[in-house]
Formats: structure tokens, C-alpha cells, sequence
């Protein structure tokens, strides 16, 4: 939902979910600006997830070369990380989030009342980046490992100290790597990309209809983490801790079977669209060294990309047919 400040007549809705992140609604966006008269001196407020956040920042930072607005993020994915770092974008055919801009906004209120309107799936959906950030942070990860599920991972979503640690200790990890680099020049905030290089590659060839975001991150550690002790960067010891962290918040008879019939190569030929590819030739990937430590890998083989996407389309179907 995208609401004009101080005019309570003028509120615009756009339809939820990756589908709405295209040059369509992006231009009704301009449309609906100029029709209001917005001018540079205009606020506009941003109320929902993390992809209306990206259409309304993207909308905000290109009109006018730039207006004031507020993100208002009413999901636990966009609270912990998607309103947090001033990205923005939309998608095209080719990829995820290849036109955006960096553009902070002015304000970010976070309010957690929000999230006892959740349902489960928008629970379910935001524990793949927060798993993200146990593994970029250790002080996550053993919260995560030392509580019990039911206290942080239940519906209606709790509000309660572990969860408002949880959701603290997300914004303060993210806050902490942006602002050493802001948009990205430096490889730092790079680091945040863990496990979203293959999953904006299943996002992309599946159309952003099989999957939402925190299921595809999900399934992207997976890969990534095992692509990461492979090539010898992350050792057997953490990498099953990590796995069991995966496990115990995954939810697994949840999860859209339908990868496990995407030939693997149909999957990784996208990562070559993804940001940190150098040229569409030098593969980067963020990958885990150690829980609380991560780094960009260069020049990862491109075999070893589809093994990894082999392998979590192996691990899934071995972990369903335990399940059942």
C-alpha cells in the first residue's frame, strides 16, 4: 500500500508480491505522483512489505531525481532486513533487482504490533533472511540454536523479549555492515548476499511463482553453504551446525516440490545475471567461512554452481521422503 502523507484521501494500492516490482507499476506509481502534484518538497509514505518498500523506494529516488520517503515496513521480513540499507529496485525478465537505485529514506518505524496481523506464511517467509543473519552474526545464531522454536517461530507471531532480541539483533547486523558500505563498493555489504545468489537464480526461472523470497533464501543457504564446504572455506563442524539451524526452522512439508523437476543447469544459467558476476564470466559468491564470518569468494567454477543446485534439489527430496 502506498499512502501520501497529510492527505488522507490519497491512498494508492498495487498488488502484493514480486509481481507488482515491474516498469508497469512503476509507471502507474509516476502517474499517480503527478496527479497528486507531488513536488520535491513531498513526503511519500511507504506501508507494507519488503516489495512494495523496493517499487515505492525505486519510485521515490527516481522521480523528480529524487522526493522524500518513509518506510513503514508492516512484515517481520521487511522489519529485520529489507526496509534496513536503502536498496531499491524492480525486476526484469533476466533477473531480480538488476535496475535500482541506493536510496535511504528519511525515516524507518518499526512497529511491532504490526505483526500479530501475520499470517503464517509471512512468518514462515522471513526466516530465511534472519537465518541469513545467524550466520553472518554468531550472536544470532545461538539465539536461535538456545531457544526454543516455539518461543520465536509460532502463530500468531509472538511478541515477547526473544523476539524482540531476535528482530534488534537482525536490524543491528545489517545496520552495522551498511554503514561501513553504504552502496557497495567496497565488498562489505556484499556479505549480505548470502544465499541470495541462487536464490534470486530460483526466483528468476521459476518466474517468482513457486516460491517467496525467504523460501528461496532458504533453499539458497542450502546451496550456498554447501558450494561453501566444498570448495574447502567452510569446515564439516559448522557447516552441520548450520544445517541443523536450517532444519529446525524450515519447515520442510511446506516447501513447493516442483524444483526437484527443474533440470539444475535451467537454474544456475542465471546466476550469471547476478550482480556480483564480473562480465557474465567471473562467478562471486558471499559465502560462509565460519558461523559469524563471511566472505566473497571470486572465481568459483561454474560446474561447481550446478552441483550445488544439484545437490540442494538432492537434499530436498531425501529430507521429504524422511518426512513421509
Amino acid at each position: 500500500m502506498l499512502y501520501f502523507l497529510f492527505d488522507k484521501k490519497n491512498i494508492v494500492f498495487v498488488p502484493e508480491g514480486e509481481k507488482c516490482k515491474t516498469f508497469f507499476w512503476l509507471q502507474f506509481l509516476y502517474k499517480k505522483f503527478l496527479q497528486n502534484k507531488l513536488d520535491r518538497k513531498s513526503i511519500v509514505l511507504s506501508l507494507g512489505g519488503g516489495v512494495i518498500g523496493d517499487l515505492v523506494g525505486f519510485a521515490a529516488s527516481t522521480y523528480m531525481r529524487g522526493i522524500r520517503y518513509i518506510q513503514i515496513p508492516t512484515t517481520l521480513l521487511a522489519m529485520v532486513d529489507a526496509s534496513i540499507g536503502g536498496k531499491t529496485a524492480v525486476d526484469i525478465t533476466e533477473g531480480k533487482n538488476l535496475i535500482g537505485s541506493f536510496y535511504q529514506p528519511v525515516l524507518i518505524v518499526i512497529d511491532l504490533d504490526f505483526l500479530k496481523t501475520l499470517p503464517y506464511n509471512e512468518i514462515r517467509n522471513a526466516f530465511g533472511e534472519i537465518i541469513k543473519y545467524s550466520i553472518i552474526n554468531k550472536e544470532v545464531f545461538e539465539l536461535l540454536q538456545n531457544v526454543e522454536k516455539q518461543k520465536i517461530y509460532s502463530f500468531p507471531f509472538p511478541i515477547n523479549k526473544f523476539t524482540q532480541r531476535l528482530i534488534y539483533l537482525c536490524v543491528k547486523t545489517k545496520l552495522k555492515v551498511v554503514q561501513q558500505d553504504e552502496k557497495e563498493t567496497k565488498g562489505i555489504r556484499e556479505i549480505l548476499n548470502l544465499g541470495h545468489t541462487i536464490a534470486h537464480a530460483i526466483e528468476t526461472s521459476t518466474k517468482y511463482q513457486l516460491y517467496s523470497h525467504g523460501e528461496a533464501v532458504i533453499l539458497g543457504l542450502v546451496a550456498e553453504c554447501y558450494l561453501a564446504k566444498k570448495m574447502g572455506v567452510l569446515n564439516e563442524q559448522d557447516y552441520t551446525k548450520i544445517n541443523m539451524l536450517i532444519e529446525k526452522y524450515l519447515h520442510i512439508e511446506d516447501i513447493n516440490k516442483k524444483i526437484l523437476k527443474i533440470n539444475a543447469r535451467n537454474i544456475a544459467k542465471f546466476v550469471k545475471f547476478d550482480k556480483k558476476t564480473l562480465q557474465q564470466k567471473v562467478y562471486r559468491f558471499a559465502l560462509p567461512t565460519k558461523i559469524g564470518n563471511v566472505k566473497v569468494i571470486e572465481d568459483i567454477k561454474y560446474n561447481l554452481i550446478v552441483e550445488s543446485v544439484k545437490f540442494l534439489q538432492q537434499w530436498l527430496a531425501k529430507k521429504t521422503s524422511n518426512k513421509y
